[in-house]
């Protein structure tokens, strides 16, 4: 082969090689995050903004994550958030605040067995050959917590908050007051039900019944002026106590709106249900009462101010260096 023939083939060997090498950054875009699959929930009018635009998730309720990238899913408790970097081998930084969001990383979703104690505020991942990186996170919280992703001076901020609902009922916590009226009297409760991370959620008349034991109460008790406040979910309602003087018992439970058929299921992670609240209450005869009352502290009076007679007695007499009480 001649030089020049040489030369030639030297010139296209290179030309070919910078476009190869060029072909390869190309492929690296510029900094970004983009959450791929949101497996139970859609990402149509989300962003990963604030302004109900955060990405949801459901809570995992079941104390099991999962990611599935079938978006129909129901049972999916991780997001997949997919980072572009401009560099291959870019280190990457990973923080969650607020709400109850959690960072996985993927060799630890490849490991399986993961729960709700599983995961961690912060994560550091580097970029593959490519300039991408993976990492998952799932939250406990209906509040919204923040996903900063840092990298080589970018960053960018996400926003994710986590869905339950009345199946997860987990735990019921009332109080009832006063612990005694009048027969027939009201007795108000007030309360919240809450999930197995203590999220609460809107509930409807009749999510909860009122069982009774004692005179005229029976099982599902009416309740009247039902309640709940927008902003606490804490609901409030009355029922009325037994018609006859007399001790009685009420009892609080979920109804089969909550739960599975209404028994809530134990989960070994999130300690033992409360499905019930137990209340001891009375009906008393309030006029009675007040007699009875009375006739004691007229007894009372009389009593001291038999005393008091006394002691005054000692006073005049000047065997007691104290100055004379005054009767009732």
């Amino acid at each position: 082969m001649s030089k020049k023939l040489i030369a030639v083939a030297s010139a296209v060997a290179l030309a070919v090689t910078g476009l190869v090498a060029t072909s390869s950054v190309a492929a690296v875009g510029p900094f970004d995050v983009v959450t791929t699959q949101a497996s139970t929930r859609s990402l149509a009018n989300t962003n990963g903004s604030t302004g109900d635009l955060e990405h949801t998730i459901l809570v995992p309720s079941q104390d099991v994550l999962r990611f599935d990238d079938n978006t129909s899913s129901t049972t999916g408790t991780l997001l997949r958030y997919a980072v572009v970097t401009p560099t291959a081998g870019a280190a990457i930084s990973v923080s969650a605040a607020g709400g109850g969001a959690k960072l996985i990383s993927a060799t630890q979703l490849a490991a399986g067995s993961l729960t709700s104690a599983s995961g961690t505020a912060t994560l550091s991942i580097t970029s593959d050959t490519g300039g991408d990186a993976v990492f998952y996170a799932y939250t406990t919280s209906t509040s919204d917590s923040t996903i900063t992703v840092s990298s080589a001076g970018a960053s960018e901020i996400v926003y994710l908050k986590g869905t339950t609902g009345k199946a997860n009922a987990y735990k019921l916590d009332f109080v009832a007051s006063p612990s005694s009226s009048a027969p027939s009297g009201e007795i108000t409760f007030t309360g919240t039900v809450k999930d197995m991370f203590g999220n609460t959620f809107t509930l409807a008349a009749g999510d909860v019944i009122v069982d009774g034991i004692g005179g005229n109460l029976a099982a599902g008790a009416t309740q009247t002026e039902w309640a709940q406040n927008a902003t606490t979910r804490v609901v409030t309602f009355k029922v009325a106590n037994r018609s006859t003087v007399g001790a009685a018992a009420m009892s609080l439970k979920a109804h089969t709106t909550l739960g599975i058929s209404g028994v809530i299921t134990e989960v070994t992670a999130f300690g033992k249900p409360v499905t019930t609240n137990f209340f001891n209450v009375n009906a008393v005869d309030l006029s009675a009462q007040v007699t009875a009352l009375t006739a004691q502290v007229a007894a009372l009076t009389a009593d001291y101010n038999a005393l008091a007679a006394k002691w005054n007695k000692r006073v005049a007499s000047k065997t007691a260096p104290k100055k004379a009480v005054a009767t009732k």
